[in-house]
């Protein structure tokens, strides 16, 4: 079964080096991906990626049984924004 974020980015596909796009209040994030996914000891998918606008590393985690609480993650530009941050 894959786990997808609340966009359409699929968790267990991740590679370093994806860059994905997240979004939230009309602005953006454009991240490139630094380590894989892994479960945690709760069971999480966890992994790193950095904005690569500001340089700053992003802790990313989704929960695989409720995964549309996660980030509005996208692997293109899925939405026009003013602002990216």
């Amino acid at each position: 079964m894959k786990t997808y974020t609340k966009g359409n980015v699929i968790v267990e596909e991740i590679k370093v080096g994806d860059i994905h796009y997240e979004y939230e209040y009309g602005m953006g994030i454009k991240c490139e991906v630094i380590t894989l996914p892994t479960l945690n000891e709760s069971g999480k998918y966890e992994w790193k990626s950095r904005n690569v606008n500001t340089g700053k590393e992003i802790d990313y985690l989704v929960d695989p049984k409720y995964s549309h609480y996660s980030a509005n993650l996208y692997d293109y530009e899925a939405y026009k924004v003013n602002t990216y941050i």
